[in-house]
């Protein structure tokens, strides 16, 4: 067996449907996810995390709140807030620092405002073929974004979060290029 020293810092998936954007789906959907998925996953030793995106920080909040699980959290995206609904992200932090478990390192850029419901629902629907990110946003290299780097990791710090900043690239010429242009900004900035 080898040792490489990798860890898992998260899994991903969805419930299909790419979250509760297909009315018809949401009453299964919730019954799958929510207070039952976090007392599940409470009691596994793990938190189900929600990705920021679809919805802002403040109504992310309010859900996790009505729920009442220490078994839901959030994966915190920056870029997906800045991308679909021009939102600092810093900010969000501070909003949801009870929740945050999980971090995505990734950036973008907000071209024209759009709703969020269309966007995700152009998701649901059968994916992104055909969906024009250039007219309503970009994913970009970390750096080359909206996200404010430096002021991202001190509000990290400043909830004492210490857990995981996955880079994330999902789209590019050359996204292996990208991310070790990633690692090498952060770890120049996390040494601070």
């Amino acid at each position: 067996m080898y040792d490489n020293k990798l860890v898992f810092s998260a899994l991903c998936g969805d419930l299909g449907g790419h979250g509760f954007q297909l009315a018809d789906e949401n009453e299964d959907k919730i019954a799958r996810s929510c207070y039952q998925l976090g007392n599940y996953a409470k009691s596994r030793g793990v938190v189900f995390g929600i990705e920021t995106g679809s919805e802002s920080p403040k109504n992310l909040k309010i859900f996790l709140d009505s729920i009442g699980s220490n078994g839901l959290g959030v994966n915190y995206d920056p870029a997906n807030l800045i991308m679909v609904q021009n939102i600092d992200p810093v900010k969000g932090i501070y909003t949801l620092s009870d929740y945050i478990v999980h971090t995505h390192a990734k950036d973008g850029v907000h071209l024209k405002d759009c709703n969020p419901v269309e966007v995700y629902d152009a998701f649901a629907r059968g994916g992104i073929d055909g969906f024009d990110f250039g007219v309503l946003f970009n994913e970009t290299p970390i750096g080359d974004g909206s996200v404010k780097w430096p002021a991202y990791i001190k509000a990290l710090r400043n909830i004492k979060y210490n857990g995981f900043l996955t880079i994330e690239r999902e789209v590019g010429k050359n996204p292996a290029d990208d991310i070790a242009a990633a690692a090498n900004y952060l770890q120049h900035l996390l040494a601070k």
